[in-house]
Parts: C-alpha cells; structure tokens; sequence
C-alpha cells in the first residue's frame, strides 16, 4: 500500500455516522456533531423503553444527512472519481458492519422474539434489508430488520445519484446530484404513500443542503467566526425549543429539524474554517465510533432492558449509554476497522483507491 493509500484507508476507516471519509484531513466539528447526533438518537431509544420524552433526539439523523452531505462533497471535490470505485468504496465502508450487526439481532431475534419487539425475522425480510432495499416489515412499517437501518436505506439512494453525477463534468456535481435528489422527491409525492414512505420524500434534500455547505466550504464562502457561532446557537436553540414545545409534525420534519440541522453543521464548518476548534479527544474517538454506536445501540439498549429493568429511567438510560458506548467503542475497535482494512486491502478495492 502506498503512502497515499494508506492515508485515504486510515481518514476513511475513522469516520463515521453517516459513513464516509473526510479526505485526508479531518474536520473536528463533524466527529464532535457525529459523536452528538448518535448520542442523541441512542438516548431517544432509550428513553422509548420508558415512555419517551426526547422525540428531538431524533434530529439526530438529520444531522447525520446534512453531514453526510458535506462528506461526500470533500472526498470527490476536484477530483477525476469513477462512479463505480465511488461506490465499491461506500460499499465497503457501510455493509460489512451493519450486515454482522443485522446478522447478530436475527440470530438473537429468532429464539428470542421479545428481544426486541419490533424485530420479526423471516427470509425476505432479511434479504432485503442486507440489500438495502427499502421495503416493509412484517408489521408493515418502513424498516428493514435493524430499525435504525432505514437511514442507510436513504444514504444508499444518496449514494447512486451521487455516482451517477460523477460522470458530469466537476463544475456540473453539485447540480446533477441536486437535480436527482429533487427528482425522487418529486416522484415519491406523486407515487404517494408507498414511494413516500419508503424513502422518495423531502429527507434527501438535506443531503443536497450538506452537499452545498461541502461546495460553500471548498470556495470559502463560508460565513466567518463570528455567524458561524450565531449560526450554531440558532440551531441548538431551535432544537431545544421544538423539544420544549413539543411541536413535532412528520410530514414538516425536513423543514423543521432540517433546517437547524444545517445551521448546526454549517455553523459549526464556518468555527472551523475560520480560527479551528480545541482538540476533544473524547468526543474525537466517540466521533470515530459514532457509526457503530448507531448500529449497536439498539440491541446493547435491549440488553439492559432485559437484564436491569426500566423502571428508574434515570438508572436506565446512563446504564444504556454506557453499554452502548462501550459496545460501539469495542466494535470499531475490534469488527469495523479491522474488516475495512481487510476489505481494502483486496485487488477490486485497491484499484479504487487509485480511481478515486
């Protein structure tokens, strides 16, 4: 492997959340949003075993798409990329952890239906999900095995429109993969509820936000320190205030959590870019696992349920973060990384690199 390969493989294996490198250099603020948003989605799971009470935890997942966004932008930006090792190295980086982590609930799944109630395995079920395929589970909702999988569901589509626009001249992208995401969106209205629901819906235009924070940021058009900071604030206020409020309306989320969303990433890019941010190892190497912990908080949060029970939520939720940060840390350690390197090492993904 040469130098430069082996600087692309160590950036793309440290990333995480939604997944994907950040190039060759890595941007503080997104591990630290990274670190945040999978936090706030496995507390609001948590937090579900007790009656709810932090639907804005959610919000995590659009964050997660509006930083997925600014991702793919910076790794391809300038750069003669072919659609096809694009994808062989998404591919790569997404499957091989969610296929073990789905493969692992099923297995449990099966001898253990009350594991985790939402959870009914059956064959087509399975082959779909590890196929990224959105479809409906046996209850008939819109969810592959592993719940929080439908995300990657929406990065996959992301990802083919992404491909495809790398075919269009540099200065022609950003528009092609906008235009794309505008066209599924588009069609999953006038498809209706199935289209709609499966993932065809205004979610996938903050991708399109991330992506042109991506272009902002590589032009320096980026707003300076100061408004990256009001930026920032005005978001975490919005947050704070539809959770205080308790506004939460599915067919606005886009607009609602979509745009703080925005103002949180792209608040935190413009800190960043103008004067840099203090060095948080923590929430660094939290940043660098938040991939794992998305996929693994939900069977660890499981697992405490069964065993400590939740009638302190207190006691419940910090013991269910604790293990699901302990669990995530371990995965990446010991399953992600590990496979990935392994995985890039092999001829198909060495090309890419080279491709890419």
């Amino acid at each position: 492997m040469t130098a430069n390969e082996s600087m692309i493989a160590k950036s793309d294996t440290q990333t995480a959340g939604p997944p994907g490198p950040v190039g060759g250099e890595t941007l503080l603020t997104i591990q630290y949003l990274r670190a945040a948003a999978a936090l706030a989605v496995t507390i609001y799971h948590a937090l579900q075993w007790a009656d709810g009470g932090f639907e804005i935890g959610r919000a995590g997942v659009d964050v997660f798409f509006v930083i997925s966004g600014v991702v793919m932008w910076r790794i391809t930006a300038g750069r003669a990329v072919k659609p096809g090792n694009f994808l062989v190295r998404r591919i790569t980086r997404v499957a091989p952890l969610y296929w073990i982590i789905t493969l692992a609930v099923c297995a449990i799944a099966l001898p253990w239906p009350g594991f985790l109630p939402e959870v009914l395995p059956d064959v087509g079920h399975l082959a779909m999900s590890l196929g990224f395929v959105p479809h409906f589970d046996p209850r008939g909702r819109p969810f592959p095995l592993l719940p929080p999988g439908w995300t990657l569901n929406y990065e996959a589509v992301f990802y083919l429109l992404f491909a495809a626009a790398l075919t269009l001249p540099v200065r022609w992208r950003a528009f092609g993969v906008t235009a794309g995401l505008v066209a599924v969106v588009i069609a999953g209205f006038a498809l209706s509820d199935p289209a709609y629901l499966l993932g065809a819906n205004p979610m996938l235009l903050q991708f399109a936000a991330g992506l042109w924070l991506g272009v902002a940021m590589q032009t320096g058009a980026l707003p300076d320190r100061a408004w990256g900071v009001a930026m920032l604030l005005l978001g975490i206020i919005a947050f704070a205030g539809l959770q205080i409020t308790g506004f939460i309306d599915e067919l606005w989320r886009p607009l609602l959590w979509g745009v703080p969303a925005v103002l949180v990433v792209g608040g935190a890019l413009s800190i960043e870019t103008n004067g840099g941010v203090a060095i948080s190892r923590p929430l660094k190497t939290l940043g660098d696992a938040s991939y794992a912990l998305y996929l693994v908080h939900l069977p660890a949060t499981a697992l405490v349920a069964h065993t400590l029970g939740w009638s302190n939520p207190w006691l419940f939720v910090a013991a269910s973060v604790a293990t699901s940060v302990a669990a995530a840390l371990a995965c990446h350690a010991w399953i992600e990384k590990p496979t990935i390197a392994w995985l890039r090492r092999r001829p198909l993904s060495r090309r890419s690199i080279g491709g890419m």
